[in-house]
C-alpha cells in the first residue's frame, strides 16, 4: 500500500506500519495542496523524469525544492538532487507494485509562485507567495490525468481517494469549509466519472458521525486516537478483504502481546514467546513485515 497526501496519511500509514503490513507512507513527506501531490505522482510515473537543479529555487545560500515538503532544501544543490531522486525511486517502485494507493487531500487553499502552487513555502519570505483557492474543477482535471497514468503502469491498482477530517483553521473556519467543499466536489465527480477511484469518508466519519469536540485533540483540530481508531477500523472494511481482515485481527493481536508490560523476573519469558510469535507469523505470513 501507499498513503500521500495530508497529515492523516501519516496518521493512518504508521499505523498499518506498526501492523507489518508492507507500505510506503509520504515518501516526499507530508503535502496538503492536491496539485503538488498529484504532479509529484505523475512525475513518479514517468520514468524519463529526475530531478535537476533548473527545478530548485535558490536563496540567501540555500537551495530549495518548492515542490516539495519543507524538509527538502539545503546548503549544496547535489545532496539535495540525490535526495530528491533517490525518493522518486522509492516512490517509483511502490506504486509499481502495490494493490492500493490512498491520497488524503487536506486543503485547495495553496501559495502560488510562477503560477504554480507550491508544496510548500519553506518559510521563505510571505512576499514571495500569492494565496489562492483552486475550484474544484482544476483539481478534477488533474485528479482524471493522474488516475489515468496510475492505471496505465498499474491496472489492478486501487485507488482510494480520501478529505482529511483535520480543520484549517489558520485560513479561518469560513474558509476551511470553503476549500473542503472544493476537495469533496473535485472527489466525487472524478469518482462517478471515471469508475477507477473509490471515495474514502474519512472527513465524513469524523466531522459528521462522530461530531463531538471530545473526539479531537486539545487543538480541537486533529482527530485524537479514539477518532483515528474509529476511521482505521472503517478503511479495514472498506479496503481490505475478510481473508485479509483476519490476518490483520491476527497482527493486532500480536502488537498488544509483544507490547504488554511485565514484571521484571519475567520479562526475558515474554521476549521469547514474543520472538517465537513473531517466527511464527513471519512463516504463515512471509508477505508481512512484523
Amino acid at each position: 500500500m501507499v498513503f500521500m497526501g495530508s497529515c492523516f496519511s501519516d496518521h493512518m500509514g504508521e499505523r498499518f506500519k506498526k501492523l507489518g503490513i508492507p507500505l510506503l507512507t509520504n515518501p516526499f513527506g507530508v503535502i496538503f495542496h492536491p496539485l503538488p501531490l498529484l504532479e509529484i505522482v505523475l512525475k513518479a510515473l514517468d520514468p524519463e523524469f529526475s530531478y535537476s537543479a533548473a527545478g530548485l529555487f535558490y536563496y540567501e545560500n540555500r537551495y530549495y525544492s518548492l515542490t516539495h515538503h519543507g524538509s527538502y532544501s539545503g546548503k549544496s544543490e547535489e545532496k539535495l538532487l540525490e535526495k530528491l531522486n533517490n525518493d522518486l525511486e522509492l516512490l517509483r517502485s511502490g506504486l509499481a507494485e502495490s494493490k492500493a494507493l490512498c491520497l488524503t487531500l487536506g486543503t485547495s487553499f495553496g501559495y502560488e509562485r510562477e503560477g504554480r502552487i507550491v508544496a510548500n513555502c519553506h518559510k521563505l519570505p510571505q512576499s514571495f507567495f500569492q494565496k489562492k483557492l483552486s475550484n474544484s474543477a482544476v483539481i478534477e482535471k488533474k485528479l482524471e490525468a493522474v488516475i489515468e497514468a496510475l492505471h496505465r503502469k498499474n491496472p489492478s491498482l486501487k485507488i482510494v481517494l480520501t478529505v482529511s477530517p483535520v480543520r484549517h483553521v489558520k485560513d479561518g473556519l469560513v474558509e476551511n469549509n470553503r476549500s473542503k467543499a472544493q476537495l469533496l466536489t473535485a472527489v466525487h465527480n472524478v469518482c462517478e466519472s471515471t469508475g477507477n477511484a473509490f471515495y474514502f469518508p474519512s472527513y465524513e466519519l469524523v466531522v459528521d458521525d462522530l461530531r463531538d469536540y471530545r473526539f479531537f485533540k486539545k487543538d480541537l483540530v486533529h482527530p485524537s486516537e479514539m477518532a483515528v481508531d474509529y476511521v482505521q477500523e472503517a478503511f479495514l472494511k472498506f479496503v481490505f478483504d475478510e481473508k485479509s481482515i483476519k490476518v490483520i485481527e491476527e497482527l493486532q493481536k500480536f502488537q498488544l502481546f509483544q507490547s504488554h508490560k511485565v514484571s521484571s523476573e519475567n520479562k526475558e519469558i515474554h521476549e521469547l514467546k514474543v520472538q517465537e510469535k513473531k517466527s511464527e507469523l513471519t512463516k504463515k505470513y512471509p508477505m508481512v513485515e512484523v
